[in-house]
């Protein structure tokens, strides 16, 4: 737990395979519990799963994991947003940042700071806005200046719980001996 970013993802066992497919319909169920336009200004609970699937998963078996999570809510679960192959890559980048700054990492809340900065930039920000642009043929500049405030009040909005549910999960699976890696 020195490293500040963790690379490794665990083993693909029947375990860790039982705990992405669980952490996927978390994620989905978080996901659709949203506020707003998704095709411009969504706000959702969906980082909870998301920084939980980083946590147990690590960067590549969550970001692969993103990617099943994205085609199941918007293909066979979709509310009319659609399917689109960008929102898919920006799935597995979000799978991959959490891995990075939250596996095998002692929850604090600088860390959750640190990685929702990055993930709201990388993800929401620029690939996200980039999509809609390509989507809509609005102008990126004119998504971006939208997207904006919500992502930047989000920023510590999301750190702050996702600090609070995963030190809480953490503890609690500590309490009762449970190891999930």
């Amino acid at each position: 737990m020195t490293k500040y970013f963790s690379w490794r993802s665990p083993k693909l066992t029947t375990k860790t395979l039982t705990v992405a497919a669980m952490l996927i319909a978390v994620q989905v169920v978080l996901g659709k519990l949203s506020v707003g336009d998704a095709q411009v200004l969504k706000a959702d609970l969906g980082f909870i799963g998301t920084a939980m699937i980083g946590y147990f998963l690590g960067p590549w078996l969550g970001g692969m994991v993103m990617i099943v999570d994205d085609i199941i809510a918007n293909t066979i679960l979709s509310t009319g947003a659609g399917f689109f192959p960008g929102f898919t890559l920006s799935a597995f980048i979000s799978g991959v940042i959490a891995g990075l700054f939250l596996h095998q990492q002692r929850i604090s809340l600088p860390r959750l700071f640190a990685y929702e900065l990055v993930q709201i930039t990388i993800t929401n920000v620029i690939f996200n806005t980039l999509w809609l642009h390509i989507i809509r043929g609005v102008p990126f500049t004119q998504l971006f200046w939208v997207r904006l405030p919500k992502e930047v009040i989000s920023w510590p909005v999301e750190s702050l719980v996702g600090f609070i549910v995963l030190g809480a999960l953490v503890r609690a699976l500590r309490a009762r001996n449970i190891s999930v890696n």
